[in-house]
């Protein structure tokens, strides 16, 4: 009955058969509707919600909504609201449709599941991710047999590249289902590399699943997921979760493992390769061992089994005992690696690299020199190369013994170092405030003579204007003339007198102040020198900025043809009593003749006598302004030019402080942590013992060093 309700089919189930071939349902329906009126209690609802159907079927939604808002029995009204929610789908109306979904009130898994579903198709429509992944993850939870919800979710989550959501799917139904396609989809998901931003113990719970249902797929999946993580952060983690999960299985020695042998390899390099302190890592190369051996087939426990020997010759009494007598066992019945020496090639390719990486490569290859010249490498057998290999850890570990010392004396040098840099830094501060202070007095002496000398020609210039009052002048006018006269005489003299005397004076200092520089720049080059013979290198290049000087020269130049630019200065047009009266004068006694002598004197008093310091000072105002901006900007301009040495200084400073301070903690990391320096030489004879054992060399144990 509800697929009837689902397909909206229902009402077929209440026409008789024998009605449904010769007339529409609709017809059908109308004449049932009819015919139930005439009854004294009509029962109508079963057949208004089969009208509803057939109008729906027929795309009349609104007569259908009609049909399904009216009473219905209480079985079919969460259906009937459905129905209005379909048909408002229908029309477009998709918010109406929303609200009717949710007003949806049912205890029916079926019909819940497929309001999920429609909602889902909505927020498709409405493209409203969000939702459509929170509702599609509901209707799985409710209900996940119903037709096809998972596979829709699958595909959907792929769609939009909702990993974590695929992924959080795949392994819920595989666990849940126990069904092959299930892991088969997370095999295909780790393949992808999408699984490895997950912690590793997400996958334990469908790992252990797998293992009990199916071995080859329970590989495959392990597979995928352990070159996925291999890629990632979680590599260690993964490490660490796969080995307790197949210790706590039960291992079958007659199931023929593909690909684990190979990857327990590869995991057992990456945690013995020196990135991971040998504490750090004890416990999980034993259980890491104990599963190698365990996946390695009878033909193939050669590399496993001496992996365990040589390790606990190095580290005795860590390894469970029937795990040894296993791996003697194993390793007696294997035969030697014919093609064993690429390992060794290898192991001394890493060694060379690990050098390099500690500040050991010059120092090693000088030592190895003579012994790969003696013979090539490529050429030798397993047992001359094991022989280069041995030289050169003995080199290493020698170097290691002295390496405390090493870097007390690197951390003193770099301490006298230090203190140079800072008596140089000094010194050419000192340097920049000498020649600051050279410059700035140098330039204001000529600036205060050549202005003091103005002051003084100046009214000079004015007074002997008085010549110009004779007894044929117009009194009346005789005061333009001679204002006029006296801005002349002083523009001439700036122009010819002080502009030249400018030109000639900033010359000479400009020269003295190059000398300066070029004396600086002597004292760059010797610091530069001193640092470089110190750090054995081209280090450092100390330059000034010898372009201040083209600034300077430019900031005369326009200083100069300012000097060109006068406006004229009001000497006896001003209003004060004396001038006021010549003035007056001039016009009323200018028609008496036997005046003119008197106003003449008076006139000629006048200029002679009267004080022009304001005039001069008005005068060259513009001038002396411009040369006291300039005068306070040389001491801005020489910190310029010693800017760059004094940056270069501070950096090497500061470079060397850092390495003091690096190789301060290097040598309290190796005082109070010595297993960083130890572990890796552990690591390489422990690679070296496994390579004694993997090509049959004869060699005496070692002695356990944990």
């Amino acid at each position: 009955m509800e697929n009837k309700l689902i397909m909206k089919s229902y009402y077929q189930t209440i026409i008789d058969e024998n009605e449904k071939e010769k007339e529409h349902p609709i017809k059908i329906l109308g004449e049932m509707y009819m015919e139930e009126m005439k009854k004294e209690q009509p029962e109508l609802s079963a057949i208004r919600f089969a009208q509803g159907e057939v109008y729906f079927l027929n795309q009349d939604y609104e007569a259908a909504i009609y049909k399904w808002q009216h009473p219905l029995d209480k079985s079919l009204i969460p259906w009937g609201q459905k129905n209005i929610a379909d048909a408002h789908m229908e029309m477009g109306l998709l918010e109406y449709a929303e609200k009717f979904y949710k007003e949806v009130e049912t205890d029916s898994v079926t019909l819940k599941t497929e309001v999920m579903l429609q909602l889902f198709s909505l927020y498709i429509q409405q493209d409203q991710m969000e939702k459509s992944v929170d509702i599609i993850k509901k209707a799985v939870q409710l209900n996940p047999d119903y037709a096809d919800v998972t596979e829709i979710a699958k595909r959907y989550f792929e769609s939009i590249k909702d990993w974590d959501s695929a992924i959080e799917l795949a392994v819920n139904e595989a666990i849940r289902t126990e069904s092959l396609s299930w892991f088969e989809v997370l095999e295909g998901y780790a393949n992808l590399g999408v699984t490895s931003n997950h912690d590793p113990a997400y996958f334990n719970n469908v790992l252990v699943t797998l293992y009990s249902i199916d071995k080859y797929h329970f590989e495959r999946l392990t597979d995928g997921l352990w070159r996925s993580f291999k890629q990632s952060e979680y590599y260690f983690r993964w490490l660490e979760e796969v080995n307790q999960l197949l210790l706590y299985q039960n291992m079958e020695a007659s199931y023929n493992w593909r690909n684990l042998p190979s990857l327990f390899k590869e995991g057992y390099y990456y945690l013995i390769s020196g990135r991971f302190l040998i504490n750090d890592v004890s416990n999980l190369v034993q259980d890491h061992l104990t599963n190698w051996l365990a996946v390695s087939s009878t033909s193939d426990r050669l590399i496993s089994s001496a992996a365990i020997l040589a390790w606990n010759e190095l580290f005795p009494s860590a390894m469970d005992t029937s795990l040894i007598q296993e791996a003697e066992q194993a390793f007696k019945n294997a035969s030697p690696d014919q093609s064993g020496k690429e390992e060794g090639i290898k192991l001394l390719d890493s060694i060379k690299v690990w050098a390099e990486k500690e500040g050991l490569l010059e120092g090693l290859t000088e030592f190895m020199g003579p012994r790969l010249d003696e013979y090539k490498i490529e050429e030798v057998g397993p047992t001359r190369i094991r022989e280069v290999i041995k030289d050169a850890l003995a080199y290493i570990s020698d170097q290691q013994a002295e390496l405390e010392n090493v870097i007390l004396r690197e951390i003193d040098w770099s301490e006298e170092v230090l203190t140079e840099l800072h008596d140089f830094h000094q010194e050419i501060l000192d340097v920049e405030k000498d020649k600051a202070n050279i410059m700035i007095s140098s330039f204001r002496d000529l600036k205060n003579k050549l202005m003091e000398k103005a002051q003084v020609k100046l009214p000079e210039l004015l007074k002997n204007c008085s010549d110009l009052v004779k007894e044929d002048s117009d009194f009346s006018k005789l005061h333009l003339v001679l204002n006029e006269e006296m801005n002349n005489r002083m523009a001439q003299y700036m122009e010819k007198e002080v502009l030249a005397e400018f030109k000639s004076v900033t010359e000479e200092w400009l020269d003295t102040c190059e000398r300066e520089f070029q004396e600086s720049q002597m004292l760059f080059d010797e610091v530069s020198e001193n640092i470089n013979q110190q750090f054995k290198q081209e280090k450092v290049v100390l330059s000034g900025d010898f372009k201040i000087l083209d600034d300077w020269k430019r900031d005369i130049e326009r200083i100069s043809r300012g000097l060109l630019r006068f406006e004229e200065v009001n000497i006896l047009l001003r209003n004060n009593p004396s001038q006021l009266l010549l003035k007056g004068a001039g016009k009323l006694l200018a028609p008496l003749s036997k005046n003119k002598e008197m106003l003449l004197g008076r006139y000629r008093d006048y200029i002679e006598n009267a004080d022009y310091s304001e005039v001069a000072e008005e005068m060259t105002k513009t001038f002396t302004q411009q040369l006291q901006f300039f005068e306070e900007s040389i001491g801005w301009d020489v910190n310029k030019f010693f800017f760059n040495p004094q940056e270069e200084l501070h950096r090497i400073i500061e470079e060397v402080q850092a390495a003091i301070e690096e190789k301060n903690g290097s040598l309290n990391e190796m005082r109070e942590q010595p297993e960083i320096y130890q572990d890796p030489l552990f690591l390489f004879e422990l690679k070296l013992r496994h390579y004694d054992l993997m090509n049959g060399i004869d060699t005496m144990s070692y002695i356990g060093r944990y």
